[in-house]
C-alpha cells in the first residue's frame, strides 16, 4: 500500500553511548566489506527505479540535483553522553531505496569528506528522487569513504566500527524507521500506483510533491445525521378506514385539536376559528398532505355514496356548499349557479334549496342539510316576506298615515319602510333635521305589522327630551312602551334597538352596544357616513348574518369613492342628499313642537273667555242675532284664547334656544341663522325681552321701521354667530321677495295662525319662491287652543281669513261664517 501523504522523517539514530573499551575492534577488511554491500544494494535499487520511469517523460521531482549536505542528527540527552571530549560526529544522510525481494534493505548514502552546513529537511519522496539522480555518483563516493554507518546512525570519531552483523541489523532498523508505516518497501506494482496517484494529484491542481511548511489538511470530524423532525400535525384515531368522513387533526405546535369533515379534495370544513371567520384555513391542506398515494387516488375517485349534503360556508359572505356522491344521478348532480367549488351565495338561496329537496326526494337520494343553513336562509326569506306584507297592508297610504297621530313627510316614511324591510339598517339622510320621525314610524311598523316589541332608543342625554316629545307627538300613549336611555338598560331586552348619533359613539361604547342582543337594529347618523373610517365596523355590526354588504365593502379599493360605497351598501344603507330629494321635499319641512305651558292653575285655557264664548254661541243658536257689543265681546274672547301665560312664553323661549343649538350650532348644521315669525307684535316683544333670549340678544324687525333701521338690524343679524331675528308677518311683508333667501335660514313659527296658508306665506317671504326643504318648527302649547285649531285644520275646517286681523264689528256674512265653525272648535277644547 502506498501513500502520498507527507510524513515526518524519523529522528536520526545516534550511536549508543557505550564504553569504547567494551566494543570489539573492527578490522579494515570487515569495514570495507560492509561498505561494499551497502553501496551495491543502493546502486541496484536506483537502477530498478530508473528502469520503471518512462524514457520520454521527465519528472521535475526526480530531476538530478546537486549533492545534498546531510543534516546533523538531533541530540538526545540520554544517549549523547558517550564521548563528551570526542569531536563532533559526522551524520550521514540516508536515502531510502526500495528492495526488489520485499525484505528490509539498508539505506546508505555516501558522505562527503568535508562536513557542510545542514540542508533543509526534505520529504521522503524527494529524498528518493535525489538518491535516484545520484545513483551513479554514489559508487565513487563510497570508494573514498572510510566507514559507512546505517541510516540514522552516527559514528563518533575514534569509535570502533560495528561488525557485519551489527551493521546489517542497524541498517535494516533505520530503513524501517524511515519508510512509511503502511508499507516498508514498495513493490513494482505499488510504485506504479504511487506514481499514478502523483499524476492525478498534479492534474487536480494539487502539488505532487508536498512543500515544507504546508499544513496537512485536517480530517473533518464526522457529523452525526440529525433525526428528521416529527410532523407538526398528526391524525387522531378513527373508526372508519375510508378516506371520506370525519377527522381529528392534532397540532403538535399549539397542542390544539380541530375536527374536519372531508368529502372531496376541495370539499372540507373545519371547526377552527379561522375557518368560522373566513371560510378557509390551513388544516385542510395539512390533512391531505398526510395521505399516501392510495388515499390520494381514492380521494380523486370521489365520494362513493348515493347521497348528498348542503353545508353553510362561513366568511365575509356566507355561501352554500353542494356535496354529492359519485353515485348520485347526473340530473341532481349538475346544478346551475354553482362556482368551480360547487358553491353559491346563501342570499336568496331558499328557493334553490326547496327545489333541490324536491328533486332529491323524487330520485330517492338522501339529502342532508346542515343545521346552520336554515336560519341563514330564513333571514333573507323573512326580508322578502316583510316587503310583501307592507305592500299589501299599506298600498293605499291611508292605513300607513293612520299609524301615527301626526303627519310625517314622504321622505321620512320612505326611510322607515327601508329600515323595516332591511331588518338591520343605517339611515343617514343629509338634511340636518335628524331621523327621529323615520325611526318612530319604523317602531310603529315593527310593532303593528310584525309584533316586534319592545323598542329601546340609545341617544345622547341632551336629545332625550326631544325623543320623548316626538314619541308622544306621533305615538300618543304608545310612547310609554319605548325606552329612551343613554346606555343599554338591563331590562327590558330590546327586540328593536335604535342608536341615535352613531358617529358620536366611541369604540368602548360601541363594543358594549354590540354585546346587546337585538334581532332588529336601526342606526341613525347625523353626518355623512360614507367618508367615516368606522364605516366598516358599523357594517360589520349590521351584517351579522354575513348576507353580502360587508364582503362587497371590503372588496372595494382603498380609494373607492362614495358612489361605489353607496352601491355596495344599498341593501343596508340609506344616505340621500338634499338635492336628491328635491322633487319629494316641500318648501318647508315643518316639525310641530308641543310644549308644556300650563298656567298656575294647571290649565292652558283661560276659563272666563271660554265661558263667555259658549254663552254667546248659545245666544246665537237661539236668536240668530248678536248685538254690536256682543260681537265685540265675542272677538275679544277669541283673542284671549291663544296661550299667552308666562309659562307658555318661557316654554317658547326655551324652544327657540333649543332649535338654535340643534339646527344652527349642531355637528351638521341644517341652517346658519334663525328667523322667528308671529302675527302678534306683542308676542315677539315679549320673547325678545325674556330672560332666555335677552342674553343673545336677538334682532327685532318691525313693520314700521325705516329702511336704514331695517338695514342695520339685518346687518347685525348676519354678522352675529347663529343670529336670531324676530319678525312679524307685517314686517316680513314689507321686505322684498326673497330678501333672506341667501342667508340659509331656518324658520320658527312662534304661534299657530288661523289660516294654514299663513305658514306657507312666511316661508315664501323669507326664502323666496324656490324654497325647498327649509327647516321649520311650529311651537304649540299642549292643552291650549293650538290643539283644537290644529285638529280642526287637519279635519278640513276652514276658518274665516279675517280672524288673523279681525275688524271691530262684524257684518251678517262674517258673523254667519264665524258661527258656522266656532261650535266645532269649542268641541275640541
Amino acid at each position: 500500500m502506498t501513500t502520498t501523504t507527507q510524513r515526518r522523517r524519523p529522528a536520526a539514530r545516534k550511536t549508543r553511548a557505550v564504553d569504547e573499551a567494551a566494543t570489539p575492534p573492527v578490522t579494515d577488511a570487515a569495514a570495507d566489506l560492509a561498505a561494499d554491500a551497502v553501496i551495491e544494494a543502493v546502486t541496484d535499487a536506483a537502477t530498478d527505479a530508473v528502469t520503471r520511469t518512462a524514457p520520454d517523460e521527465t519528472d521535475p521531482a526526480v530531476a538530478p540535483a546537486e549533492p545534498m549536505t546531510p543534516k546533523p542528527a538531533r541530540k538526545r540527552a540520554a544517549r549523547a553522553k558517550a564521548a563528551a571530549a570526542a569531536p563532533a560526529p559526522v551524520a550521514i544522510e540516508p536515502v531510502p531505496e526500495p528492495v526488489a525481494d520485499g525484505e528490509a534493505a539498508a539505506e546508505a548514502v555516501a558522505e562527503p569528506a568535508d562536513p557542510a552546513p545542514a540542508p533543509k529537511k526534505r520529504p521522503a519522496r524527494k529524498r528518493v528522487a535525489v538518491a535516484e539522480g545520484h545513483a551513479g555518483a554514489s559508487t565513487d563516493t563510497a570508494a573514498s569513504t572510510d566507514a559507512v554507518a546505517p541510516t540514522g546512525a552516527e559514528v563518533p570519531f575514534g569509535a570502533a566500527a560495528p561488525t557485519d552483523a551489527e551493521a546489517s541489523t542497524e541498517a535494516a532498523a533505520s530503513t524501517e524507521a524511515e519508510a512509511p508505516t503502511e508499507a516498508a518497501v514498495p513493490t513494482d506494482a505499488e510504485a506504479s500506483t504511487e506514481a499514478e496517484a502523483e499524476v492525478v494529484a498534479t492534474e487536480n491542481g494539487e502539488s505532487g510533491t508536498p512543500h515544507k511548511g504546508r499544513r496537512r489538511s485536517k480530517v473533518q470530524p464526522e457529523v452525526e445525521a440529525m433525526p428528521a423532525e416529527p410532523p407538526r400535525f398528526t391524525l387522531g384515531a378513527r373508526e372508519d378506514d375510508g378516506v371520506f368522513g370525519d377527522y381529528e387533526l392534532r397540532d403538535g405546535l399549539t397542542g390544539t385539536t380541530c375536527r374536519l369533515r372531508l368529502l372531496g379534495r376541495q370539499t372540507w370544513r373545519c371547526d377552527c376559528a379561522g375557518y368560522l371567520d373566513q371560510g378557509t384555513c390551513e388544516h385542510g391542506e395539512h390533512l391531505l398532505s398526510l395521505f399516501d398515494a392510495a388515499q390520494q387516488e381514492a380521494l380523486d375517485a370521489g365520494w362513493p355514496a348515493r347521497e348528498a349534503e348542503v353545508w353553510l360556508v362561513p366568511g365575509p359572505q356566507r355561501l352554500l356548499q353542494w356535496v354529492c356522491g359519485r353515485e348520485v344521478p347526473d340530473r341532481l348532480r349538475e346544478q346551475e349557479g354553482l362556482d368551480e367549488q360547487l358553491r353559491r351565495s346563501a342570499e336568496g338561496g331558499h328557493a334553490w334549496l326547496q327545489r333541490l329537496l324536491s328533486e332529491a326526494r323524487s330520485l330517492g337520494v338522501a339529502l342532508r342539510v346542515d343545521a346552520p343553513v336554515w336560519p341563514q336562509l330564513a333571514c333573507g326569506r323573512d326580508a322578502q316576506a316583510r316587503v310583501q306584507r307592507i305592500e299589501a297592508a299599506m298600498s293605499d297610504g291611508a292605513a300607513m298615515r293612520a299609524l301615527l297621530r301626526d303627519e310625517l313627510p314622504v321622505h321620512a316614511w320612505e326611510a322607515a319602510l327601508f329600515a323595516v324591510c332591511a331588518g338591520r339598517a343605517l339611515v343617514a339622510d343629509d338634511l340636518g333635521l335628524g331621523q327621529r320621525g323615520a325611526a318612530i314610524a319604523a317602531i310603529r311598523l315593527w310593532g303593528e305589522c310584525f309584533g316586534v316589541k319592545p323598542a329601546v332608543v340609545i341617544a345622547p342625554e341632551p336629545a332625550h327630551a326631544a325623543w320623548r316629545r316626538d314619541l308622544t307627538r306621533w305615538l300618543g300613549d304608545e310612547a310609554k312602551s319605548v325606552t329612551v336611555a343613554a346606555t343599554p338598560p338591563a331590562k327590558p331586552q330590546a327586540a328593536l334597538l335604535i342608536v341615535d348619533g352613531i358617529e358620536s359613539v366611541d369604540s368602548e361604547r360601541l363594543a358594549a352596544l354590540r354585546a346587546v342582543p337585538a334581532p332588529q337594529l336601526l342606526l341613525i347618523a347625523h353626518q355623512e357616513p360614507l367618508a367615516d373610517a368606522r364605516l366598516v365596523e358599523w357594517i360589520d355590526w349590521l351584517d351579522d348574518m354575513r348576507r353580502g354588504p360587508l364582503a362587497r365593502l371590503r372588496a372595494l379599493p382603498d380609494d373607492a369613492g362614495k358612489k361605489l360605497k353607496r352601491e355596495a351598501l344599498e341593501s343596508v344603507l340609506l344616505s340621500r342628499r338634499k338635492r336628491e330629494l328635491a322633487d319629494q321635499l316641500p318648501a318647508a319641512l315643518l316639525s310641530p313642537l308641543w310644549l308644556d305651558g300650563a298656567g298656575a292653575n294647571g290649565a292652558s285655557l283661560p276659563a272666563a273667555p271660554l265661558k263667555q264664548l259658549r254663552q254667546l254661541i248659545e245666544r246665537w243658536t237661539a236668536l240668530r242675532f248678536l248685538s254690536s257689543a256682543e260681537q265685540q265681546q265675542l272677538l275679544e274672547a277669541l283673542s284671549l284664547l291663544p296661550p299667552a301665560s308666562r309659562q307658555a312664553l318661557a316654554a317658547k323661549a326655551e324652544a327657540v334656544l333649543g332649535l338654535r343649538r340643534e339646527w344652527v350650532q349642531g355637528a351638521v348644521p341644517a341652517a346658519a341663522r334663525l328667523v322667528v315669525c308671529a302675527r302678534s307684535e306683542t308676542l315677539l316683544d315679549s320673547l325678545s325681552m325674556s330672560p332666555q333670549l335677552r342674553r343673545l340678544p336677538p334682532q327685532r324687525l318691525r313693520a314700521g321701521d325705516a329702511p336704514a333701521a331695517r338695514a342695520a338690524a339685518l346687518s347685525t343679524w348676519r354678522s352675529a354667530e347663529a343670529g336670531v331675528l324676530l319678525a312679524s308677518d307685517d314686517a316680513l311683508g314689507s321686505l322684498p321677495d326673497g330678501a333672506l333667501a341667501e342667508d340659509r335660514v331656518a324658520i320658527v313659527h312662534a304661534d299657530l295662525p288661523w289660516q294654514p296658508a299663513v305658514l306657507a306665506h312666511r316661508v315664501e317671504a323669507v326664502c323666496g319662491d324656490d324654497a325647498c326643504g327649509v327647516p321649520a318648527a311650529l311651537l304649540l302649547i299642549e292643552g291650549s287652543l293650538d290643539a283644537a285649531v290644529l285638529r280642526a285644520q287637519r279635519d278640513g275646517v276652514s276658518f274665516p281669513d279675517w280672524l288673523d286681523a279681525a275688524p271691530a264689528w262684524l257684518d251678517g256674512d262674517q258673523l254667519d261664517a264665524l258661527m258656522a265653525v266656532l261650535p266645532r272648535l269649542l268641541q275640541g277644547l
